[in-house]
């Protein structure tokens, strides 16, 4: 009922949650056209009425909570989110819900060896290790990180909220390896936090590491060598010209660096939040220093 509740209501929504129940409003009935269209051969999907359903919607959910909210300028919102797509649902999605620090223990804690922002950006081999150390056992730890991810095994936590299922990831007696929810973004090239448990003298302490997946990293390498072998290719072939021999590869590297910045972006701070999350999480504290990795 929460999910569904605020599908209409933005209280206590992330940015990227609003964006993505604006993005559901505007398409859902395109695509429930669409679907009525090829099940049941309806005409419904080819009048041009379908297409205003969207945007009306769209801004109808805009000044219903902008209203409850006492935002200013209601009018102006439910027209720029329904007439504009993504740069309105932005707009709206930044005015509903301004950037916040939680004020909590952990708010403002950061891995002491955590790489600049230029290297998380670009270095697909930048990471961070650290230890922790918690009263808890390692069935508690796993049993915890269970109830605050997302479980494929589990429809219902879909559809829950990032601030009740912050994370995805895989959870084990043994060990860990999540990473933050990112409305409307898939999960690769995220910045991952893995992990797992040592028993000492009745703590729990925690290997962490903090970077891209060995997956992200295998498949980065993978994707240049295969432009390196194009281009291989491309310069061997006598009936390219010289032009036609730069094209593909230089597309193929633009293409690739353009969703890799991108999506580096969207995570950039995903090393920060996984650390809190999981000192919080699971009450633990830094010992790197004391139990180095």
């Amino acid at each position: 009922m929460a999910f569904l509740r605020s599908a209409v209501i933005f209280d206590g929504l992330t940015r990227g949650e609003i964006f993505a129940r604006l993005f559901l409003w505007w398409f859902g009935p395109g695509f429930v056209a669409l679907f009525l269209d090829l099940l049941f051969r309806s005409t419904v999907y080819r009048d041009p009425l379908v297409s205003f359903i969207g945007p009306v919607l769209t801004a109808a959910v805009v000044w219903h909570d902008a209203r409850r909210a006492g935002l200013r300028n209601v009018p102006l919102l439910a027209v720029v989110a329904g007439a504009v797509p993504l740069l309105g649902w932005l707009y709206y999605a930044y005015v509903r819900a301004p950037r916040t620090t939680p004020v909590t223990a952990t708010g403002s804690a950061l891995p002491a060896n955590r790489p600049a922002a230029l290297r998380r950006l670009l270095d697909p081999f930048a990471s961070e290790r650290v230890v922790l150390e918690t009263s808890l056992s390692a069935s508690e730890c796993a049993e915890r990180l269970r109830q605050s991810k997302v479980s494929l095994l589990a429809p219902s936590s879909w559809f829950s909220l990032n601030r009740d299922r912050p994370v995805h990831g895989r959870v084990s007696a043994g060990g860990f390896a999540l990473k933050r929810r990112h409305p409307m973004t898939r999960e690769g090239l995220i910045t991952q936090a893995s992990g797992r448990y040592e028993d000492r003298l009745g703590t729990t302490l925690i290997h962490v590491r903090i970077g891209l997946s060995v997956f992200d990293r295998v498949f980065t390498i993978l994707w240049l060598g295969f432009v390196a072998l194009s281009f291989l290719v491309f310069s061997g072939s006598g009936t390219a010209s010289l032009q036609q021999r730069w094209m593909f590869p230089i597309f193929m590297v633009l293409i690739f660096a353009l969703v890799y910045v991108l999506v580096r972006l969207i995570a950039l701070n995903d090393d920060a939040f996984l650390y809190r999350f999981l000192l919080s999480g699971l009450e633990a504290q830094d010992v790197t220093e004391r139990e180095p990795v």
